[in-house]
């Protein structure tokens, strides 16, 4: 079967951005702006709470459906950049170790019922092609970070590895965010909130895709040249 030419593939791209991204927000920016001055203004007032709430969601993002990039782009607008940055990293680095743990010590029934038995398919799929370059790599993707988790629990990845590449991974991510909504409360700039919201997570998400694509190329050319040689 013929693969799509690229130009299609991204004429398919904008499209889905405009019609998923853009123009909602075009459309809903004034509800939108309204909406997240009623949600900073409660918030506001419940910081320590905001906190407890980001961690809990970031810990339990792999048996949820959490929207990363709202939690943390929330967190850096109520808490501020550095402490969200704090909070945004613990959450992430819990969630890290709930996902290894479950991968790695729960027997399949009881992954199954944590996580899905279409994730934990997922997850089994990605642990035969999953390395340290590519637990970082994924570490901002929504649904690949969490099945990333699982994959490196699967493959008995080393402890202290997984530790030393989510710790670090997880600062940028942490940082990143934090940092998008710290500085759409500090500028009123409800595009900088939606950046973080919906834009960079998308980015994200079609870029590890695109990634992983080439690796996988790259793994084929290398397996095909093998076989020649032999």
């Amino acid at each position: 079967m013929k693969s799509f030419p690229r130009w299609l593939k991204w004429l398919s791209f904008v499209i889905i951005f405009l019609t998923t991204i853009a123009i909602p927000f075009a459309l809903l920016e004034g509800p939108a702006e309204a909406w997240g001055a009623a949600a900073l203004e409660w918030s506001g007032e419940r910081p320590g709470s905001i906190a407890v709430l980001v961690i809990g969601a970031l810990t339990a993002d792999v048996l949820l459906p959490v929207p990363n990039g709202l939690t943390n782009t929330l967190a850096g607008a109520v808490l501020g950049w550095g402490t969200a940055s704090v909070v945004i990293w613990i959450g992430l680095m819990l969630g890290c170790l709930f996902g290894y743990g479950v991968g790695r010590f729960a027997g399949r029934p009881i992954a199954e019922r944590l996580v899905g038995a279409d994730d934990l398919v997922a997850a089994e799929d990605l642990a035969s092609r999953i390395s340290v370059t590519g637990l970082i790599v994924s570490r901002p993707v929504p649904m690949f970070a969490e099945l990333a988790t699982l994959s490196a629990g699967l493959t008995r990845l080393p402890i202290a590895t997984f530790l030393l590449a989510t710790a670090i991974a997880n600062i940028g991510v942490a940082v990143v965010f934090a940092g998008l909504g710290a500085a759409a409360l500090n500028s009123g700039s409800a595009t900088l909130a939606y950046v973080g919201v919906a834009v960079l997570p998308a980015v994200c998400w079609l870029a590890y895709r695109a990634f992983n694509r080439e690796r996988g190329q790259a793994r084929k050319s290398r397996r095909d040249s093998f076989e020649n040689e032999e």
